[in-house]
């Protein structure tokens, strides 16, 4: 990369980074009519038993699923993607060279600004409306699936899975706020608060993009060839979700329903649910196996997976 480039790249991060320019994205007085979440994300809500309740409840279910999507975001940010940064800067990951590390410790400053909005967001959400968020998760399903999936690799392919890993849940991240974003109807202090967050993830995406692209070139056959093989499954529980929906329950018990009437609730939404989970796994998983093209990844070969299969059976 020219020495021209890497300064207006610079200086574009100098100009536009969001932790150095926006002002305090500020909760005001709280109205149980005002959607802080898509009622479209939340299968209960509509359901004729949730809706006899009125308002404060659907209110009290819709800011419990912002509470775990903030804190997911959060748990992403700095437990993976600032975690994969730091890796690339103390050369956990090889071949990294100095500019791409300096935008590595950008991606850092950006990553630990974006969880220290959204918790600020939650604390003064919390406050405004007095409904306490009903768990502080320390891990959720992507990165879960990302530890199985590294667990099953010789440590020396670990932190080039990472990178993989991170990029694609950068992806991932990015359309999930970006979609949050141009929701209309919700309230405009959420949706701004994406947006804020967009403008760097976009960012993000494409420098992991460009990063993972020239790693791959530079992995051993074999590497590239697990990696590849791997990736059907990885992407399945990447993209899984509860399906014994337990987060929903709970928050059906604080609403004080009965267990039988949360049992009508869960069953009577269960096609909602389903529909939902695939919509979004559909468009999320046209847009990664497109990256993964774009990187390098192809589709496994048939003909090798089944003689993998063969010889794990045997």
């Amino acid at each position: 990369m020219l020495i021209a480039e890497q300064n207006e790249i610079t200086a574009q991060w100098y100009q536009r980074a969001t932790v150095r320019y926006t002002p305090r994205i500020i909760v005001p007085d709280y109205s149980d009519e005002e959607l802080i979440y898509p009622l479209a994300r939340c299968a209960v809500c509509e359901h004729p038993l949730v809706l006899e309740r009125g308002q404060a409840t659907r209110a009290f279910i819709l800011a419990q699923a912002a509470y775990q999507f903030l804190y997911g975001v959060g748990l992403l940010e700095t437990k993976f993607v600032i975690q994969c940064s730091l890796d690339l800067l103390h050369n956990q990951i090889p071949g990294i060279g100095e500019f791409d590390k300096l935008q590595a410790l950008t991606v850092i400053i950006d990553e630990g600004y974006h969880a220290h909005v959204a918790l600020d967001y939650i604390m003064q959400m919390q406050h405004q409306s007095g409904i306490t968020p009903l768990q502080v998760p320390e891990s959720n399903h992507k990165l879960d699936a990302a530890a199985r999936a590294s667990a099953t690799l010789p440590p020396a392919m670990r932190p080039d899975f990472q990178l993989l890993a991170v990029t694609l849940a950068e992806n991932v991240l990015t359309e999930e706020i970006a979609t949050l974003g141009r929701d209309k109807g919700l309230a405009q202090t959420f949706t701004t608060l994406m947006m804020d967050h967009t403008r760097d993830e976009g960012r993000h995406s494409g420098y992991f993009a460009d990063l993972m692209k020239k790693r791959w070139t530079q992995l051993p056959q074999a590497t590239r060839d697990q990696f590849t093989q791997m990736m059907p499954d990885y992407l399945e529980d990447f993209l899984g979700t509860d399906t014994t929906r337990q987060f929903e329950r709970r928050i059906l018990r604080a609403c004080k329903f009965t267990p039988q009437q949360i049992e009508q609730i869960i069953a009577e939404s269960e096609s909602e649910f389903i529909d939902l989970h695939r919509q979004l796994t559909q468009k999320t998983r046209i847009r990664l196996d497109r990256l993964l093209k774009q990187i390098g990844v192809r589709e496994p070969d048939t003909n090798t997976t089944a003689t993998a299969h063969a010889s794990d059976a045997a």
